[in-house]
């Protein structure tokens, strides 16, 4: 039964990651998404959030309370992986512009492109990492769902208006079906790897990485930059992870299972948090979504 939860995840959540891309791009405009892009200050500040003190975060953790050398291995890598497209879904839930949302998440993209091959292999010796696969790997699953949405709405608006309802009510139930069927299907592992202290490790950093990015984005006196600076701090790179795991670490399941409980269990207290901070936008989202005031960007 759980081999089954597990395969049914694992059909899920491709499925969730195109549809919530591709309703990106039903949805928003490019001149939104690359206004955004343009802000360098901020995406400065996200470099430095998701690649150098989060894992940073990391490090301390695992110094101060060592774990398994696998357990550690695995969330090292997650934690030095940024730009989830679970964020589109976070920005929504916390009231913000999707284009923001998928602007930030470009960006921490192309930092995971660049930073993980080369910092990587230091940080873990025995870990080879392929540059190229995880880039497209990457741009296939995030970016071009994106392209994919923008083109239909530009020139077939009609039928693009049409099923965009329906995309995000499925992308939406997908998440929910992924959600239980992973921590289900994974609740053996779980119950393995609860007395050693990696899950607790792994809520503390995700908490902690909210926190840094709550910070860092503070700088810029806006609240719409602070709340997704945060969460995308926070929510880290599965994708991406999962790449370089299975790639280095097959033999090894407790590598796969920690990144994958680590992550689900961020999804859940992130959607949470997203819901909290949604509180304060609820008035100004509206206006956001008639015009993009770019000076607020």
């Amino acid at each position: 039964m759980f081999e089954i939860l597990i395969k049914i995840s694992s059909i899920v959540l491709p499925v969730f990651v195109f549809l919530t891309m591709f309703n990106v791009g039903l949805t928003q405009k490019l001149s939104n998404i690359l206004a955004y892009l343009k802000n360098r200050k901020f995406a400065i500040v996200m470099l430095l959030a998701n690649f150098l003190f989060a894992p940073f975060l990391m490090w301390v953790l695992l110094y101060f309370f060592p774990l398994d050398p696998y357990l550690e291995t695995g969330l090292t890598i997650f934690s030095m992986c940024a730009g989830a497209p679970f964020l589109i879904k976070l920005t929504q839930e916390s009231k913000h512009e999707l284009a923001l949302g998928a602007s930030t998440m470009i960006i921490l993209v192309l930092g995971t492109v660049v930073f993980v091959p080369l910092v990587l292999p230091n940080v873990i010796p025995q870990v080879e990492v392929s540059g190229g696969a995880i880039a497209w790997t990457l741009i296939k699953q995030l970016i071009l769902p994106i392209i994919l949405g923008l083109l239909l709405i530009k020139f077939l608006p009609r039928p693009g208006k049409t099923i965009q309802p329906w995309v995000a009510k499925i992308g939406n139930w997908a998440l929910y079906v992924m959600l239980v069927s992973t921590l289900a299907g994974y609740f053996p592992q779980l119950k393995e790897i609860f007395g050693q202290g990696a899950i607790l490790i792994g809520i503390v950093f995700i908490l902690g990485a909210f926190g840094i990015g709550y910070l860092l984005g503070g700088l810029s006196r806006k609240d719409h930059l602070q709340d997704v600076a945060a969460l995308g701090t926070a929510q880290k790179n599965t994708a991406a992870s999962m790449i370089i795991a299975a790639q280095n670490f097959g033999d090894h399941p407790q590598v796969l299972v920690i990144i994958t409980i680590a992550n689900s269990l961020g999804i859940a207290m992130l959607l949470v948090i997203a819901k909290v901070l949604s509180k304060d936008n609820k008035i100004k989202i509206v206006e956001d979504y008639e015009e993009v005031t770019y000076e607020n960007v």
